[in-house]
């Protein structure tokens, strides 16, 4: 899984009702089974209709279902925390820091005051770039700033020798959510495109052009995001990670983009010296280096204060913030109403103080027997998966060795990191939220930043503890399980194991195959980049990859919109991975104990599987239906739920189902990879 993947109250901390979501009564509730629907006609209806049929997505919200839930009761839970640091209940400096940059964001007369003020430094030092020579130093500056002006810029772990932390240059800059958008050239996109030049326009104007300056940034801006889009690789295509992998000194950099003061831009960019650097995607750079020589100055003042106003709007007053909220929650995706302030506002602060109000998190909301409990489940999960990859038939016995290593090396991390980041040097104030933002902005860029040139730091956490997500990470082969998920209805620690297994059992699983899919099994044990399969395996493995890939490109989402089987891959080859490891985790738990007796009717193998399908509940508007197919890796939840176990006989055995039924695939269809 990927992040899930991450502001009215006048004046400032007026305290309205906090509503949380209700759990539901019961680990598996009955009431949520819908069984006028067969288990083998349709799984995600049977297991979920009821609930379906009662479920609503507030108009807040671009869709609703079990990570929501749970999210909106993990906001409500901050909350309360930060109101506490607000209020100057929480006296050490962690809750000063807290109550500060919470307090400044609730302060909307405040920002409504200022307007758009903030914004004037950015725009005095671009308004400045008068020549060639002084665009790449403007650009550098935002970038220490933390804005991804152009292009992406940024530290990280190299691919083929992940001990060390080396210099990234990536494709990016766009103000849509993708290439695809600017590129397509049907009449849909056409009409999303008119809308964002009239966004820009409205933001311009905001920003204090006339009507005729900011229909003219505007144009210029879309142009420039055009030609970039049209230089940009494919999501698809940026998935085989051997193809964003160029590793070159300055010097051929400077080749590469030769109208581009490389030396200039680190030293305003604030890194002290870049020897080399890893260029994903050479042709982006290639053309951006182009735009540089060759688009108007204009234009480029005009991009430049667009990305400032985009990364700003919602710190801004309320005129921008709605102007953002229009295009980007309304027209993208769907959404009719914007959150109440205190949401944005805790939203905000995990977002830029995210271990800071981590661990006051977890002080009360995360328990040392959760995470042993866990932990005991982590174990369970890879010797199952251990057993499995030595009884592989497909495989060669050199790559199972190699497998085997790699998985026993993977590292779990459950619940929050053993070491607090240090938030020593970063001032927050009561006087403006805008500043605060752009100071934790500078000052993680910084960070980030700091470390090129030395050891990669292992104990490093990507999510905050509050986030209600997992994670894999291929560079570091480790897995990462927040505090945030460790609840109902993921992982209950009331509940049988047949309900924690089919939960996060298989989100543990889903995890740990993260490092033997399409992308994660091209990295070793020591998280490098490097072709350590035989060729045969990997033709073996492709074949199978791509049953998955043939699978999900055949489930139609909305109308004559498909899955994109490529993209969402790995993701499919999780959920598949990981529940059947999950299931024979859960089988192996069962030795000398017998089989669990049926609860509300259900078997324990039938709970594993309800389990699963509860997770992924979920009702989503159509705007955001066609923006996921469009971005997302991960499939929707119908077809995460339905896609894996319409290949499963466990799950076939545990419901009836025989062949023929919807969820059962032929045998030449079906797909088996672990």
């Amino acid at each position: 899984m990927k992040r899930i993947s991450v502001l009215t109250l006048a004046g400032a901390l007026a305290l309205a009702p906090v509503a949380a979501t209700a759990q539901q009564a019961k680990p598996i509730d009955p009431a949520n089974v819908d069984t006028t629907c067969a288990a083998c006609q349709d799984f995600f209806r049977y297991a979920n209709g009821g609930w379906l049929k009662r479920a609503t997505i507030p108009a807040d919200q671009s869709r609703w279902g079990s990570f929501d839930e749970l999210y909106q009761n993990n906001l409500a839970a901050l909350r309360a925390t930060l109101e506490d640091a607000a209020a100057g209940r929480l006296k050490d400096a962690d809750g000063r820091m807290l109550g500060a940059f919470y307090g400044s964001c609730m302060d909307s007369t405040a920002i409504d005051r200022a307007g758009a003020r903030p914004l004037q430094p950015w725009f005095r030092e671009i308004a400045a770039v008068r020549d060639r020579a002084a665009l790449v130093p403007a650009l550098a500056r935002l970038h220490a700033e933390g804005f991804g002006a152009g292009f992406g810029f940024r530290a990280g772990s190299d691919d083929k020798n992940s001990e060390r932390v080396i210099a990234t240059l990536s494709q990016g800059g766009l103000g849509l959510p993708d290439r695809d958008y600017y590129t397509k050239t049907d009449s849909a996109s056409g009409t999303l495109r008119a809308k964002y030049v009239a966004h820009l326009t409205a933001m311009f104007r905001l920003a204090g052009d006339d009507a005729a300056t900011a229909a003219r940034a505007a144009a210029d801006v879309v142009a420039l995001e055009t030609a970039m889009a049209q230089a940009s690789m494919t999501r698809t295509e940026r998935r085989n990670p051997d193809s964003t992998y160029h590793l070159m000194p300055v010097s051929a950099l400077a080749q590469t983009a030769p109208n581009i003061a490389w030396p200039a831009f680190f030293a305003g960019a604030g890194v002290k010296e870049v020897a080399e650097v890893n260029v994903r995607q050479p042709r982006f750079v290639a053309a951006f280096d182009s735009l540089v020589a060759a688009a108007p100055l204009d234009a480029w003042r005009s991009y430049l204060r667009w990305r400032v106003i985009q990364a700003m709007a919602p710190t801004l007053s309320t005129p921008f913030v709605r102007q953002d909220f229009a295009f980007n929650s309304t027209t993208l995706r769907g959404v009719a109403e914007m959150q109440p302030r205190w949401k944005r506002c805790v939203r905000a602060t995990d977002a830029n103080l995210g271990e800071v109000l981590g661990k006051a998190y977890v002080k009360t909301h995360f328990t040392p027997e959760a995470k042993a409990r866990a932990l005991a489940m982590v174990r369970n999960i890879q010797a199952e998966f251990r057993a499995r990859l030595a009884a592989l038939t497909w495989m060669s016995p050199a790559t199972k060795a190699r497998a085997a290593a790699k998985l026993d090396a993977i590292v779990n991390k459950i619940g929050y990191p053993d070491k607090w980041r240090d938030y020593a040097g970063l001032t927050v104030t009561r006087a403006s939220y805008a500043e605060n933002v752009r100071r934790v902005a500078a000052f993680e860029t910084r960070r980030n930043y700091a470390k090129l040139g030395k050891p990669l730091d292992r104990t490093e956490w990507g999510m905050t503890p509050p986030t209600v997500n997992a994670y894999y990470s291929a560079s570091l082969n480790e897995i990462v399980f927040p505090a945030g998920i460790m609840q109902p209805p993921f992982f209950d620690p009331k509940a049988d194991d047949a309900v924690n297994y089919g939960g996060m059992g298989a989100v543990i699983g889903h995890e740990i195959t993260h490092g033997f899919d399409d992308q994660g099994r091209k990295y070793d044990a020591k998280g490098n980049l490097s072709g350590w399969w035989s060729d045969e395996d990997s033709r073996q493995f492709d074949a199978r990859a791509q049953v998955v890939v043939d699978q999900f490109s055949g489930y139609t989402v909305l109308d004559s919109l498909h899955v994109n089987g490529r993209l969402t891959l790995g993701e499919n080859l999780a959920d598949l991975g990981g529940l059947t490891i999950a299931y024979g985790a859960y089988r192996r738990s069962l030795e000398g104990k017998g089989e669990p007796a049926p609860i509300d009717g259900f078997t324990g193998d039938q709970r594993f599987f309800l389990a699963w399908a509860q997770i992924w509940r979920q009702v989503v508007r159509p705007e955001t239906s066609r923006l996921l197919v469009a971005t997302d890796p991960h499939s929707p939840g119908e077809f995460r739920t339905n896609g894996p176990l319409s290949n499963l006989p466990a799950f076939h055995r545990a419901f009836g189902c025989k062949p023929g039924d919807p969820m059962v695939r032929s045998d030449s269809l079906q797909a088996q990879v672990w």
